[in-house]
């Protein structure tokens, strides 16, 4: 009887054991979990790892104009800065969203603030050989080996009735947020660096054409500056 006793009582015990273990696993699931995106949750001895930094563009108590981004001191401009050119519409934050409202508005707004000089167009070249050949193809016909080896569907061509006359601003924002198969390449191109693709692309959708400047770049301009403008075909 005692033998049977003690069995009895090394089951409860063990019963119980897992009954408090499953419950305290459970109360520490339930309390580490919130329903702010931004939280880890409760963290035991975090280190430090999470900086309590505020997102871009969001307001700020800490300052009296709740700017989270701080004015550069008086006398200086920021790092890549040119205040009142054409290239600061590259440091502002972009302002259409992911919608077709915003393609369209994008299409209809933006331009590329580069000329299309060889320069531009040699830089774009060989970021296009870096992030879009594999899938659109060296000539943009969309045959590039993401389609020819890895069965994928292709692309339409650049300078087939689809997207021959697309506008750079749709260009660039179908960078910024990715198209149909295509996924965004807003993390690995910087801002610039996507305008000169798009500057490369516009040869493509042209093939055998010849690349001309801006009405603006070519208007006004001395001999020595109109040299530099495109004046080769493709």
């Amino acid at each position: 009887m005692k033998q049977n006793k003690k069995n009895q009582l090394s089951v409860i015990s063990f019963q119980s054991a897992v009954f408090l273990f499953t419950f305290y696993c459970l109360l520490f699931t339930i309390t580490s979990c919130n329903n702010v995106p931004n939280s880890p949750g409760w963290e035991y001895m975090p280190d430090m790892y999470r900086s309590p930094s505020y997102e871009t563009n969001s307001s700020n108590p800490n300052f009296s104009d709740s700017l989270t981004d701080r004015k550069p001191v008086p006398g200086t401009i920021s790092q890549g800065w040119i205040p009142n050119s054409e290239f600061s519409s590259l440091k502002v934050p972009y302002p259409y969203k992911n919608d077709s409202l915003g393609y369209e508005l994008a299409g209809h707004n933006l331009k590329d603030p580069f000329p299309a000089s060889a320069e531009i167009i040699d830089q774009g070249k060989v970021l296009y050989g870096k992030y879009c050949i594999h899938c659109h193809g060296a000539t943009g016909q969309g045959d590039g080996a993401v389609v020819t080896v890895g069965n994928h569907p292709p692309p339409p061509a650049y300078n087939g009735a689809q997207l021959k006359n697309l506008p750079e601003g749709k260009m660039f924002h179908a960078l910024q947020y990715g198209k149909n198969m295509m996924g965004s390449h807003a993390s690995q191109l910087t801002v610039a660096d996507r305008w000169k693709i798009i500057r490369f692309v516009q040869t493509l959708q042209n093939p055998g054409g010849i690349v001309a400047a801006t009405v603006q770049m070519v208007s006004g301009m001395d001999s020595t500056k109109k040299e530099n403008v495109v004046k080769k075909k493709i």
